[in-house]
């Protein structure tokens, strides 16, 4: 108006307009970089901070009672976003440091089922208390490193490779069980596999449908394969019923690491399934799988 911006009120004319100054249209958004230093400056952080990718910084590191730590900041909405980052961090934080802390500002991981396999990998998750950043930047930290780890945990996790921490982080899979496929039928028609190296058998309707997943899985795409799909290939019946899916998963759990089917054959929201684990721990002897007496199994084996 008249060569100046202006502010008016659409719902009532009779308010006058409001001259606006450079000041007033001024744009800001949440820098990251400058709370990464706020936070480094008030907990005596050294070493240099950078962006492990857009969700997961490196704030520092720090000695913490004779321990160097690293201390990241991971912003997650969930668990299950979280997760495949999370556990891919112990490769990726510097050699000098031998434990983590990870900050996930309000996700509260210690009650959740991941807890264990980050204490395993001895990376501490805490979240920031309602006092941050209104009285100071400081992180409490010491009585999650001094928290027990949980009954039953080993300190041992495998270290997975750069491409699978990757590719973990990319396809979001929720597991590290191992699945071994030797091909052999004992019986007539009941299949033996290897998960975690305890032997299960499968007789060859949820076989076949195991198999079909493997197939995709090894593709190196994510893995995952629609019932509608499914039902086209005749692997199912009807692709409107999930008892196929729930029969293969109570199959399996025992024998996972977890115990939880549901996480192992994972489901989407688009009537999606697939293998939640990665295409390296999936291992079959195609030989043997090609002489199988199924002709669904031998051409799924092709």
């Amino acid at each position: 108006m008249e060569g100046k911006l202006s502010a008016i009120c659409p719902q009532d004319t009779e308010i006058e307009p409001i001259v606006l100054t450079e000041h007033d249209m001024a744009r800001y958004r949440f820098s990251f970089k400058k709370l990464i230093e706020v936070v480094r400056q008030a907990n005596g952080f050294a070493g240099n901070s950078y962006s492990l990718n857009q969700r997961v910084y490196f704030v520092g590191e720090r000695v913490v009672e004779g321990t160097n730590t690293a201390f990241i900041l991971a912003l997650y909405p969930n668990v299950r976003s979280a997760e495949p980052a999370l556990l891919s961090l112990p490769a990726r934080i510097p050699q000098n440091c031998q434990q983590m802390v990870v900050v996930t500002p309000s996700l509260e991981l210690t009650e959740e089922s991941i807890y264990s396999k980050l204490r395993a990998a001895s990376v501490f998750p805490i979240v920031l208390p309602a006092s941050f950043g209104k009285r100071h930047f400081k992180i409490s930290y010491l009585a999650a490193l001094r928290k027990r780890l949980p009954e039953g945990v080993s300190s041992d996790v495998p270290i997975l490779t750069t491409k699978q921490l990757t590719d973990y982080e990319q396809y979001g899979y929720l597991c590290r069980d191992r699945l071994n496929i030797p091909g052999v039928s004992p019986h007539k028609r009941s299949n033996v596999i290897f998960l975690n190296s305890d032997k299960v058998q499968l007789g060859d309707s949820l076989f076949a449908l195991l198999l079909r997943f493997v197939v995709e899985l090894k593709k190196g795409k994510g893995g995952w394969v629609s019932s509608p799909q499914l039902e086209s290939e005749g692997l199912i019946s009807d692709s409107a019923h999930h008892q196929p899916f729930s029969r293969l998963r109570a199959a399996l759990k025992g024998s996972l690491k977890e115990k939880d089917g549901k996480k192992f054959i994972e489901a989407s929201g688009s009537r999606k399934y697939r293998i939640s684990t990665h295409p390296d721990f999936v291992t079959y002897d195609k030989g043997k799988l090609l002489r199988h007496p199924d002709p669904d199994i031998r051409r799924l084996s092709q």
